[in-house]
Order: C-alpha cells, then sequence, then structure tokens
C-alpha cells in the first residue's frame, strides 16, 4: 500500500528504532508498577507482622518473618533506583535499553519475593479475600513472563552489556 509522504511520522528509515524506544518506556512503566505492588506487599506484610500476637507476642518480633520482609524491602529499593535511573535517561532522549531492562527484570523480582514474604507472612490467611493478597500475588507473577520474560532480559544482558555471544 502506498503511503503519502507527508504521513510519514519520524524519519524514515527509524521504524523499528522508535518501536524499541516504546518498548523501553513499556519496561520503565511496569518496573514502576511491580515496585508499587512490592511496596504494597511490604507494608501490608508488616503491619500483619506488628499486629498478629502468638504467645504473647508479635509474630514480627521473629528474625524468621522479619528478614525476608526486610530483604524485599531492600531488593524494591535497589529496583526503584534501577527504574528512576531508565526513566531519567529515557526522559533525557538517551539510549536507555539496559536499563530499562533490568529495572523491569529487577522490578518484577522483588515483587514476587515481596508477595512470597507477605504470603509466609499472612500463612493461611493470605488466600482469604478480604485481605487481597492471593489475588495480586497472582497478578505480581505475570510481570516475570510478560510483556517479555526474564529470560530474554537476561539474554539481551549477556550479549548487549556483557558483549558475551547470542544464546538463541
Amino acid at each position: 500500500m502506498r503511503i503519502p509522504a507527508d504521513s510519514l511520522i519520524g524519519e524514515e528509515g527509524r521504524g523499528f528504532r522508535y518501536i524499541l524506544d516504546g518498548m523501553n518506556a513499556e519496561r520503565i512503566l511496569i518496573a514502576s508498577e511491580c515496585i508499587g505492588d512490592a511496596r504494597w506487599f511490604i507494608a501490608k506484610a508488616s503491619e500483619y507482622a506488628k499486629e498478629r500476637r502468638v504467645f504473647d507476642r508479635p509474630i514480627g518480633q521473629n528474625q524468621g518473618i522479619q528478614f525476608p520482609i526486610a530483604q524485599s524491602y531492600a531488593e524494591s529499593e535497589a529496583a526503584a533506583l534501577m527504574m528512576q535511573k531508565a526513566a531519567a535517561l529515557f526522559d533525557a532522549g538517551e539510549p536507555c535499553g539496559a536499563e530499562a531492562n533490568m529495572a523491569k527484570y529487577l522490578a518484577a523480582e522483588a515483587s514476587w519475593k515481596a508477595g512470597d514474604a507477605c504470603m509466609q507472612t499472612f500463612g493461611g490467611f493470605a488466600f482469604a479475600e478480604e485481605y487481597d493478597i492471593e489475588r495480586k500475588f497472582r497478578e505480581t507473577r505475570l510481570y516475570r513472563t510478560a510483556p517479555i520474560s526474564a529470560n530474554l532480559i537476561l539474554s539481551y544482558i549477556a550479549e548487549h552489556v556483557l558483549g558475551m555471544p547470542r544464546s538463541f
């Protein structure tokens, strides 16, 4: 199909680059959502660990409860820093493929781990509808797979950042 020249958007021959740039924005956006999810899980788990009492003391007094939540907090904050770096590069019009991919990967992993820590903190109550934990846990799992899988991101980092040979 012939398209009139005045219908051209952007520079001729740069269409694929524009698509890749849009994918970077999508990865940064997904990373932001995952960080928000991780923070939600951490807040829910922390509050419950302070309130829930067993043997006359809060369950959050136990290192087995504290440490996974604290680890999730550290991982989600590190992912947030990578997301902020990727967003700043994107906003400045700079190349940000590596940063956008790493932000999406780190944030999806952090969200999944925070969700798991929250599930473990709540125990069987995590499956009760009124807490919304199980539903959100299922949703956060999606981002380890879509819109790009963790393995494809790791392949990208290995090839384009670390200079290793293509793995597929």
